[in-house]
């Protein structure tokens, strides 16, 4: 059983003032760790990848840093925005311009932003839940559907 799993850390993840604080200062730290190691550090106890997109309404560049599953040479992205009602920035940012720039685990280099929808989506969604859990209780909390979104290596 990994920590993600244990009942100290599911217990944890349910308190509103530790999500606060968590999504206050990990991003910034997070940012700078994935940069200088190339995709490989970071403060998370779970996969994270930095993105660079292109701003939906401004057309700069804008860096984030999100929860992201392995998927062969892909990531695949939950646009959960910790449990909020509103999707993400990053989210308007692909659905404008889906080409973006990524560094995870050694590759830095261009992707391509795909939402997944149908069948595909319902399926990479129980895999999404088996991976990290955390998912579905975001979906459980908010009246909209999460995006899903594949970022194929270009």
């Amino acid at each position: 059983m990994g920590l993600l799993q244990t009942d100290f850390f599911q217990r944890a993840v349910q308190q509103q003032w530790l999500v606060r604080l968590l999504e206050r200062f990990v991003p910034p730290l997070d940012r700078f760790l994935l940069k200088i190691s190339r995709g490989w550090l970071s403060t998370a106890m779970q996969t994270i990848v930095w993105m660079e997109t292109t701003g939906a309404r401004s057309g700069e560049a804008r860096e984030t840093v999100t929860l992201c599953m392995p998927d062969g040479p892909n990531v695949v992205l939950v646009g959960s925005n910790w449990g909020r009602e509103k999707h993400p920035a990053w989210v308007f940012n692909l659905r404008s311009n889906p080409q973006a720039r990524i560094r995870f685990r050694g590759y830095v280099g261009p992707v391509k932003a795909r939402e997944l929808t149908g069948e595909k989506r319902v399926q990479m969604w129980q895999r999404l839940v088996e991976y990290s859990p955390q998912y579905q209780r975001y979906a459980d909390r908010v009246s909209r559907e999460l995006p899903v979104i594949l970022l194929e290596r270009s």
